[in-house]
């Protein structure tokens, strides 16, 4: 088996319960307590996991969005995928749609097809892989916005892009964020809460995308109060059944997948 596929395996078992021994691993992969505590100590060093003895345990998703997108694209796939093919449905078949750059909302690159689509986005990584899936012709208009590269998180940041935002009128936004709590979406940096509040003000409807890890904390800068959000798409989570209901109770469509 190789790392790759070791560490795929090794992350979203972390994710169902948020700490993993070398044991319940070695189990599950059918791998030796040593080659398990090697994994452990790869993805530590990488800055993926924080290890403990004899276990390891999810980083706390309010303060790791300074991980490269590589790393952090590893985190809860399935989920983000299902999210991504779910908030695809919701897109109009025409039009404007803002995309924010983020793990999550790069993924919509699978599911979105429509060549009456003008996707502006901020995404390099998004750009990728519609370019990949769509390499001659075909496929939405993808218009990027300027700015300065976050290479660690491959979006572009700054007064130019935000300058690009306010030209266009959507009929949507699609925004991950770092974190969602019963008041406000927020983010680590405040060139990212900046621009999210200029795609949310210039969209006539606002999709928040977020695995259930997210919803319920906080982060450094605030980007927008959840009553200018429409709809939020997460997974299924009995411990944030709170937070789901406070968004509920202020107008949010939430949608559980």
């Amino acid at each position: 088996m190789k790392h790759a596929e070791k560490s795929r395996i090794i992350i979203e078992l972390l994710a169902r319960s948020g700490s993993l021994t070398a044991r319940e691993a070695a189990e599950t992969l059918h791998l030796s307590a040593p080659t398990i505590r090697r994994e452990f100590k790869r993805l530590a060093d990488a800055g993926t996991v924080r290890r403990v003895h004899g276990r390891i345990e999810q980083l706390d998703p309010a303060h790791d969005t300074s991980l490269p997108l590589a790393l952090r694209r590893q985190w809860f796939t399935v989920v983000k995928e299902r999210l991504a093919r779910r908030v695809a449905e919701e897109l109009p078949e025409s039009g404007a749609v803002f995309v924010d750059g983020g793990s999550t909302t790069a993924h919509l690159a699978m599911f979105v097809d429509s060549p009456k689509l003008r996707i502006i986005t901020n995404s390099l990584a998004l750009n990728a892989l519609f370019m990949e899936k769509f390499p001659l012709s075909g496929g939405p208009e993808v218009m990027l916005t300027g700015g300065v590269v976050d290479r660690k998180s491959a979006i572009l940041l700054g007064p130019e892009a935000e300058r690009t935002i306010a030209d266009f009128r959507a009929e949507c936004a699609v925004i991950s964020g770092t974190a969602l709590d019963g008041e406000y979406l927020y983010d680590n940096q405040d060139a990212a809460a900046a621009l999210q509040r200029a795609m949310i003000a210039n969209a006539k409807h606002t999709i928040i995308v977020t695995d259930s890890s997210k919803l319920g904390r906080t982060a450094m800068c605030r980007s927008e109060r959840v009553e200018k959000i429409s709809l939020v798409v997460t997974d299924f989570n009995p411990e944030v059944h709170e937070t789901v209901a406070e968004l509920k109770r202020r107008g949010v469509r939430v949608i559980l997948v």
